[in-house]
């Protein structure tokens, strides 16, 4: 009896797994070009998907985002339209806001990753809850930080500041001052004019200045 009721139980959680609906995935991209005149400050944030940043026309920026969805509502199609229609780009002047959003539940297992060409005279502020970013030729002040993915920045005009909770940090040719900090991995800055400021918990550090500036780096578990 006692085996019967088991074999019961086991087709009823069968039943009623089967009965559950699959999880729905969906991709979906938007393109938006922004035109500006003169310095340009973005500010981007993204819970989870990795950032590119470049330079090209002096006068425009040029944003796409890639948007990748789950749901087991299987509405992870129309989120990404939704996404697509309205992204979360915001414009005043030359200040410009990627990825502010105030609807959780739209952006609920939502992974948007951001590829940007912008001026040279551009000053970033980036942060990723999981992914890579990827910086370069900016002559504005750039200040990234990921919970989780490796850094790359240079070729920058000014300071740097770049911290990560998991991921190797990789800086080289800066004309400023120079922060960083990684939980767990390496860092990697050559080529820097100003002053450098490093520690990784576990991990180790290569420093080359070409300029002159204070130097502090600190190593939980690791070598320089």
């Amino acid at each position: 009896m006692k085996s019967l009721r088991v074999v019961l139980l086991v087709s009823v959680a069968l039943v009623c797994l089967q009965s559950l609906p699959a999880a729905a995935a969906a991709e979906g991209s938007f393109p938006r070009p922004l035109q500006v005149t003169g310095a340009v400050n973005v500010e981007l944030t993204t819970g989870s998907g990795s950032v590119h940043v470049r330079t090209g026309s002096s006068n425009q920026v040029q944003i796409t985002g890639h948007i990748k969805a789950t749901s087991w509502f299987s509405d992870a199609e129309r989120r990404v339209k939704e996404i697509e229609d309205n992204p979360p780009i915001q414009q005043n002047g030359n200040d410009i806001r990627i990825g502010q959003n105030h609807d959780s539940e739209l952006f609920h297992n939502i992974s948007i990753s951001y590829e940007l060409v912008v001026p040279q005279q551009t000053g970033l502020r980036s942060h990723t809850g999981s992914g890579s970013q990827d910086v370069d030729g900016l002559q504005g002040q750039v200040q990234i930080q990921s919970g989780s993915g490796g850094l790359r920045i240079a070729n920058i005009g000014d300071r740097v500041s770049a911290e990560t909770g998991s991921g190797d940090i990789q800086i080289e040719q800066v004309h400023g001052n120079v922060r960083a900090k990684a939980g767990s991995g390496s860092i990697h800055a050559t080529d820097i004019s100003g002053g450098f400021e490093g520690g990784t918990g576990s991990g180790h550090i290569v420093f080359a200045q070409s300029g002159t500036g204070a130097v502090r780096a600190e190593t939980g578990s690791g070598g320089m």
